[in-house]
């Protein structure tokens, strides 16, 4: 089946409660609303894979229209926080800055350079990075021994970088 027949493998009342899900209806609204009990619809949106995945897909098309409103909406306000940064209100001009901070990202970071500042240093942070990194592979196949061999060998030497940081 293509993806645009797998809603109707849906029932009709799974199609209307998503519809309620979608409207921001909790299970006991939806479920009241389609006739079933509530935990049938909780049953749906936690174990049927079907509902499950159209519930996702059209809660995707809402976010989507809605960051393409929002997305409308950027310009004006973009010119609204310039009309207020060059305000005669102080207020409005420093309210204007933080937003245009916190939109960039920058209010509140501490952009100071960080890192080692020897070569030992640098050698450690990469050493730590290689760690980080091996175990997330392991974590991705716990199954495999040989990972596992290795990740006593790597604990081991975590154990050994920690200590010269001491």
């Amino acid at each position: 089946m293509t993806k645009t027949d797998k809603p109707r493998q849906l029932t009709v009342q799974q199609q209307n409660a998503i519809d309620m899900l979608i409207l921001g209806k909790s299970d006991r609204e939806a479920a009241e609303a389609v006739g079933v009990s509530r935990q049938t619809v909780c049953t749906w949106r936690h174990e049927h894979a079907g509902f499950i995945a159209e519930l996702n897909r059209r809660r995707g098309e809402v976010w989507s229209a809605h960051t393409d409103r929002l997305r409308q909406l950027v310009s004006a306000a973009v010119d609204v926080l310039e009309a207020n940064l060059g305000s005669d209100d102080a207020r409005l001009r420093q309210e204007a800055a933080v937003h245009v901070l916190k939109a960039t990202g920058l209010y509140g970071a501490n952009l100071a350079p960080s890192g080692p500042t020897d070569s030992e240093g640098v050698e450690l942070e990469r050493q730590m990075q290689a760690y980080g990194r091996e175990v997330q592979r392991m974590a991705t196949d716990p199954a495999d021994l040989a990972l596992e061999r290795r990740q006593k060998g790597q604990d081991r030497r975590f154990k050994e970088l920690m200590a010269d940081l001491s």
